[in-house]
């Protein structure tokens, strides 16, 4: 009885880890949302974005969900108001978009596998660096420019964060901000 009773409790440790993620606010409050409108004509656009994630520097696979992040982005440059048109399917527009994110995990490997054998009561951090990159051509691929953003996410795992956990801070948040920052940026700089 008492193996199973021990069984039962490290099960139930296992489940109960927490974890809390917080933003490190690099980027810059957007000034006005959505930004101003154009004076003439409004371009269409063709959107491609890609996405790669790395561990420590190193190329991985998967951490991505590539459709739910490629429907948050072409969510963002519609509420813009900058475009007659957005597509991600290939065809003639006015401007090609290609937005590349990148997740850099960055963590210790010890610190971790200790936090894991110690059933989360040793507390771990780690760190995630979001980049999107965007580069911005003409109707006839000529770069017209390009814009660079990113953001920082640090997240600590320990067994008493579980009470954290409607405090954390979501990736789809911090996607959002990155999209609006780098449509105020390409606006400032007169790519759309």
């Amino acid at each position: 009885m008492k193996q199973l009773f021990a069984a039962f409790l490290t099960c139930a440790l296992l489940n109960l880890t927490g974890c809390i993620s917080y933003s490190n606010h690099e980027l810059a409050p957007i000034d006005q949302w959505p930004p101003a409108a154009p004076a003439g004509h409004k371009p269409s656009a063709f959107v491609k974005v890609s996405a790669q994630y790395l561990h420590n520097g190193v190329a991985k696979s998967g951490g991505v969900n590539q459709p739910a992040l490629e429907a948050l982005i072409i969510k963002e440059y519609q509420s813009s108001q900058r475009f007659a048109s957005l597509t991600t399917a290939k065809q003639a527009a006015d401007l090609y978009i290609n937005v590349k994110i990148t997740n850099n995990e960055r963590s210790n490997l010890f610190s971790a596998s200790l936090t894991g054998f110690s059933l989360f009561i040793i507390p771990t951090r780690f760190t995630n660096q979001l980049t999107m990159e965007t580069t911005f051509k003409d109707v006839n691929g000529n770069l017209l420019g390009r814009v660079k953003k990113s953001e920082t996410i640090t997240s600590w795992m320990q067994l008493l964060m579980i009470f954290a956990l409607p405090f954390n801070e979501s990736a789809d948040n911090i996607f959002t901000q990155l999209s609006k920052s780098t449509l105020e940026q390409a606006v400032q700089d007169n790519l759309i």
